[in-house]
């Protein structure tokens, strides 16, 4: 689903492909509850379909229920017969809603439910629902020091007496600390998936792909992706518009569109009309177009020259949209122009245009100050940037910085934040075997440049990215010159990055581990040359079961593999730094990307998840590294990714925070760099648990600190489970627990046994409860 939003009484959203609502276990005797009614409306005419599944079965075409719907602009009731299929039998667990058979429907649903055959409204049991992390909060409380709103399910207890974690006692909310209150440092941190940061400045404020950039003149032309983007699609018979608004009246002849990429045409529509109006409600269609595709010779737009007339708004209709890349569709477009008989382009934002779009890829505005304290309020002491037009702006006599990017560096400084930045791209295979000298003098100069302005802002040069992923570009006989290309090009920026900036750590990235790629550039050269290893570990072991603590796929002779014999993520880390300190005992190991997305990413990759299981894996997998000393960790990312129906960030694409933002600001409110493992005190269960993951740390203030967890596979509805653990040391004055999910705060009641201490009916859950000891 595309654009997805919650109101008090419905969720509505754009039909993405094969969208669907799927519930929980239900577990109802089919002939008891033979009638579904739905009560939706949509904009067009679609099909809607019920699926149902018995206990051991999975959804499937033949267990499903089809529906006409109809367009309506109120709230539709449709009462789905399910008795009209013969396998509606027995007992029914699962039910699934597939709410349009087609994409960029726009819908609202506002409830589903089971009826009896008579028709009466059944009598429901009291309901307990499952609050997002935002529901409720207006923008301020977000930075409140409150309980976000997680709440967890009471867990299943075998005494008689209540859970430490579920007790009725007071429970305090979690004190939450800013990125420059944590004086210790923290391994904590988030990626950015676009160029915000290079592109806004508290005077520029166009979120990336949106349709301010329609009209910007051009102004960051030269950063990547200030264009504007519809949402995807996966067919390209879908109509998306955008529009201009005068700032008044103007006689206009002539209106341009500009393609994204100059001559390539990607995402620029092929067919498609334009709409003028002098008043937004009556429309004369001045220019249209069917099968666009080239631009005429030697122009970088498509101009229409017609009749001057009196125009206030310009509007610009896709009917059928051009493929980007595989089964991608969108409509995108560089610039929008309207001139008058004077030659003056009145839509350009300078004039007071104003841009607008129906389903843009981007949000409308950059909130500045809501962006920093996402990042600032989050506790995040890291954020990893990626620059994808140094070498380009160097190729063309551009500064090496864009206006922003100073600016920007010195506030994230300010506010306790340290940048890795990453120079994304290296000029191309074929290039380097053409002029290799050229080539190699033309980047490092180009990292050179920019280094020269950022210096003493960054903490981590990152150089190039997954070159490792070579599988489906460079044939086998060409892989000993492709990796020379990648040493020598990596190779000379780390010298001269070393030159100019020599107490700065320089770092390479690595797509997932990559045990063969790694050691052929080390002993090529790089190991003496660089300081960290930055790896992306995505637990891509296809299906939605991995979790953190399992051993994730490797990449291996330039692609994904998942056959790798590690029992384990630790057994990988391991195995991991053993090959690293063969070349080089000082390298470190970061992980610049890492994530789990909440939705179906149609393209494969990392798995779906629920928004709440993301936070889990979230806090675990952090913790886990904390456990291993590798850091900084980079959560991909910041900002919703919104290409397609997954969602990677950790702030919804309406601004809202994810739960995964709470739990990365709940673990960094307690964790940080001063925790080390200690032997001062011992820890144990007392009993069988699953998967049992523990560890005694100690910070800088003389806390103990012991987070705990069982390392299965996260469900939304463990309710985690009562068991005795035993603490052994130092004599103990108080002790509380902290729940990372719902960031609240326990007392925790302690009795004396022998040498130790009793912690009776503590919870064991799916996700870090940390114990706080003194």
């Amino acid at each position: 689903m595309n654009q997805t939003r919650f109101t008090a009484d419905a969720i509505s959203f754009v039909s993405g492909r094969d969208s669907s609502i799927v519930s929980p276990d239900v577990m109802f005797s089919a002939a008891q509850f033979p009638i579904c009614e739905i009560v939706m409306r949509a904009d067009r005419k679609t099909v809607g379909e019920l699926f149902f599944a018995a206990p051991t079965e999975v959804f499937s075409q033949q267990n499903s229920l089809p529906f006409q719907v109809e367009p309506s602009t109120e709230f539709q009731v449709y009462r789905i017969d399910c008795r009209s299929n013969p396998l509606w039998t027995g007992t029914v667990a699962r039910l699934r809603f597939d709410p349009a058979a087609s994409n960029g429907i726009r819908i609202q649903v506002k409830s589903i439910r089971l009826l009896p055959a008579d028709g009466e409204e059944m009598l429901s049991a009291e309901y307990v629902g499952m609050a997002s992390a935002t529901a409720g909060q207006d923008d301020d409380a977000y930075r409140e020091t409150t309980l976000t709103g997680i709440p967890q399910p009471p867990p299943a207890v075998t005494s008689k007496l209540p859970s430490q974690l579920g007790f009725t006692g007071p429970v305090a909310g979690l004190r939450a600390r800013t990125s420059r209150e944590i004086p210790a440092g923290n391994i904590f941190g988030a990626a950015i998936c676009g160029n915000e940061f290079f592109a806004n400045t508290p005077e520029t404020r166009g979120a990336l792909w949106s349709a301010c950039w329609l009209n910007d003149g051009e102004e960051l032309a030269d950063v990547h992706n200030t264009v504007y983007s519809s949402a995807m699609h996966y067919s390209p018979e879908v109509e998306e518009w955008c529009m201009i608004e005068l700032k008044k009246r103007e006689r206009i002849s002539r209106i341009a569109l500009k393609p994204r990429h100059g001559s390539n045409l990607d995402g620029f529509p092929v067919d498609f009309h334009i709409l003028c109006s002098n008043d937004g409600s009556s429309w004369t269609r001045v220019a249209e177009m069917e099968n666009c595709q080239a631009l005429p010779a030697g122009k970088d737009s498509f101009a229409f020259d017609f009749e001057p007339i009196p125009v206030k708004f310009v509007k610009v209709i896709a009917t059928r949209l051009r493929a980007e890349g595989e089964r991608r569709y969108y409509f995108q477009l560089r610039e929008v122009e309207a001139f008058g008989t004077d030659g003056v382009n009145y839509a350009a934002a300078g004039r007071g245009g104003t841009a607008t779009a129906g389903n843009p890829l981007g949000s409308g505005t950059f909130d500045y100050r809501k962006f920093y304290d996402d990042i600032f309020d989050s506790g995040a002491q890291w954020l990893f940037v990626s620059n994808n037009s140094f070498l380009s702006r160097h190729r063309t006599g551009k500064p090496p910085c864009t206006r922003a990017e100073i600016p920007n560096a010195e506030y994230l400084q300010k506010n306790g934040v340290k940048l890795i930045y990453r120079f994304l791209q290296l000029p191309s295979f074929g290039e380097y075997r053409a002029a290799p000298e050229r080539v190699v003098r033309e980047y490092v100069e180009a990292v050179a440049a920019v280094v020269g302005e950022l210096r003493g802002k960054v903490a981590v040069w990152s150089l190039a990215n997954e070159q490792n992923f070579y599988g489906d570009t460079v044939s086998p006989d060409d892989l000993p010159g492709y990796r020379e290309y990648y040493v020598a090009l990596v190779g000379a920026a780390a010298e001269r990055v070393r030159q100019l900036d020599p107490q700065t750590p320089i770092e390479i990235e690595t797509a997932l581990f990559d045990f063969g790629w790694t050691e052929a550039v080390l002993a090529a050269g790089l190991a003496g040359k660089v300081d960290r290893i930055g790896v992306h570990i995505y637990k891509e072991l296809r299906g939605r079961d991995t979790f953190p603590e399992a051993a994730g796929a490797v990449s291996k002779d330039g692609k994904r593999s998942y056959t790798e014999p590690y029992r384990d993520y630790g057994e990988q880390i391991t195995a991991f730094r053993k090959l690293l300190g063969k070349y080089n005992p000082r390298l470190e190991i970061n992980v610049s990307e890492t994530g789990v997305n909440t939705g179906d990413n149609p393209a494969g990759g990392s798995y779906y998840v629920s928004a709440k299981s993301q936070a889990k894996f979230l806090a675990r997998l952090y913790t886990y590294h904390l456990f291993y000393g590798i850091g900084p960790t980079c959560w991909w990312s910041l900002e919703p990714v919104k290409t397609g129906e997954y969602q990677w960030g950790l702030i919804l694409p309406d601004g809202q925070r994810k739960e995964a933002w709470y739990a990365l600001r709940n673990v960094a409110a307690v964790l940080d760099n001063s925790c080390r493992p200690s032997e001062e005190l011992s820890f144990r269960v007392d009993g069988e648990t699953d998967a049992f993951v523990g560890r005694v740390l100690r910070n800088d203030s003389g806390e103990y600190l012991i987070p705990y967890w069982a390392a299965v596979k996260m469900r939304d509805g463990n309710t985690g489970k009562a068991v005795d653990l035993i603490v052994s040391g130092p004599k103990l004055r108080h002790m509380e627990a902290v729940d990372t999910l719902s960031g609240t705060v326990h007392p925790v009641r302690f009795e004396q046994e022998g040498e130790g201490y009793r912690l009776k009916n503590m919870i064991l859950r799916d996700y870090p409860v940390i114990l706080r000891i003194r």
